[in-house]
């Protein structure tokens, strides 16, 4: 059973989180940032995202993937979230069914975010990438395309739906095929592309694809 972290100091969030979630993983609470490292995925009550100054350095601090939680994000607090590595931004005031679907999807790789967002979120990072050459982009264009033709014509149909900010179940469903076989082909994308995330993904195809 995949083992989750709720991070929070609010008692009556940690009992509403793991009711809603106690039943399908193993949870615990993470009473400091050194615990984390035991989780595959974090629920982060967006406090702890507010009064954090350095957001990359503590969402890449353990491999395990942030879901934060919190109540009345803005869109652009939840875009700065993601393109910072968060993997999700779920509403505090949602049902708790939800919060399942979010953690679920979370950890089958998935960006869980308002689809709407997507095309925000890997704008921003196309702005916040640093200035390189023209040389080194060109060299970085002609490399990148050699690895996109290494995609099969099915990874590659998969690839242009992660970008569009479809999650596995819709293209399971759009390509009639199983869950775990989008899964098998985004893990073969993610290797042959050397990428470690959807949003990634969706970065490398805008840019390169």
């Amino acid at each position: 059973m995949r083992r989750v972290a709720i991070f929070s100091d609010t008692p009556a969030i940690v009992k509403l989180w793991s009711h809603a979630l106690v039943s399908h993983f193993d949870i615990f609470t993470a009473a400091s940032k050194q615990e984390l490292v035991k989780a595959s995925v974090v629920i982060i009550d967006s406090h702890k995202v507010d009064t954090n100054t350095d957001l990359a350095a503590m969402f890449s601090s353990t491999s395990a993937r942030f879901l934060v939680v919190g109540k009345d994000w803005s869109e652009n607090k939840q875009i700065n979230a993601l393109v910072h590595g968060a993997a999700g931004y779920c509403g505090e005031s949602e049902p708790p069914k939800l919060l399942l679907q979010a953690v679920t999807s979370v950890l089958k790789g998935d960006i869980w975010i308002q689809r709407h967002l997507v095309p925000r979120v890997i704008g921003t990072l196309v702005k916040m990438k640093p200035e390189r050459t023209q040389t080194i982009d060109s060299h970085k264009s002609i490399e990148s395309s050699t690895l996109l033709a290494t995609l099969s014509s099915r990874e590659s149909d998969v690839a242009n739906m992660v970008r569009d900010g479809e999650n596995n179940k819709a293209i399971a469903s759009a390509l009639e095929i199983s869950e775990r076989t989008v899964k098998a082909h985004v893990t073969s994308i993610f290797k042959k592309l050397d990428l470690s995330d959807r949003l990634h993904l969706a970065l490398y195809l805008k840019e390169y694809g």
